[in-house]
């Protein structure tokens, strides 16, 4: 799908409801037992609509909505904030579940890359992944990012009632991509 079919904005207050649905449930799609013990998860969600109210208003952050000009619906999101001056952070990438497999994310990756070197002259990006999605690393490696080789613990306790539904296994690895010459 090329870029030029959709519009990208950054997010308004009154885009977090649209998006915190959409990124809960795109995290929820996930039906593998690489985070989830089962496909029976729809009570654990990621965000809430203060935090992504938070992040919208928060300084030296970018929260991404990504609009289909035919509906105006928001169909994807993304977020980047400054860590340093040598240092972007990238976080909560999310596709509607009817439009994943369709290049999107790799667009809003490009975005988030882009903005960060474009606004806040950051040299590097960097994220976490949950270290089970096996097949997410791999697409992020092959978008030309390599871990750090840090790790950081996974946050049960923000997630409720997590046992019996989330792996007890989980942490998050650091992953990182040089920005030069994007």
């Amino acid at each position: 799908m090329a870029s030029s079919s959709l519009n990208f904005r950054l997010a308004t207050v009154e885009d977090a409801v649209s998006l915190e649905r959409l990124i809960n449930t795109a995290f929820r799609k996930d039906d593998t037992t690489q985070v989830f013990l089962s496909a029976d998860h729809a009570r654990v969600d990621v965000i809430d609509v203060n935090a992504i109210i938070s992040k919208i208003n928060q300084p030296d952050c970018a929260v991404l909505a990504v609009t289909d000009p035919s509906t105006g619906t928001i169909i994807a999101h993304g977020s980047v904030r400054k860590l340093d001056e040598k240092r972007a952070w990238f976080g909560m990438l999310a596709v509607n579940v009817d439009r994943q497999k369709q290049g999107i994310g790799s667009q809003v990756l490009a975005w988030a890359e882009q903005y960060a070197r474009s606004h806040w002259g950051s040299p590097r990006l960097e994220f976490d992944v949950v270290n089970t999605r096996a097949e997410l690393i791999a697409w992020y490696k092959s978008r030309g990012y390599q871990p750090t080789g840090d790790t950081t613990p996974f946050p049960y306790k923000y997630h409720g009632d997590w046992q019996g539904v989330l792996r007890d296994d989980l942490c998050f690895i650091n992953l990182g991509k040089d920005l030069e010459g994007i």
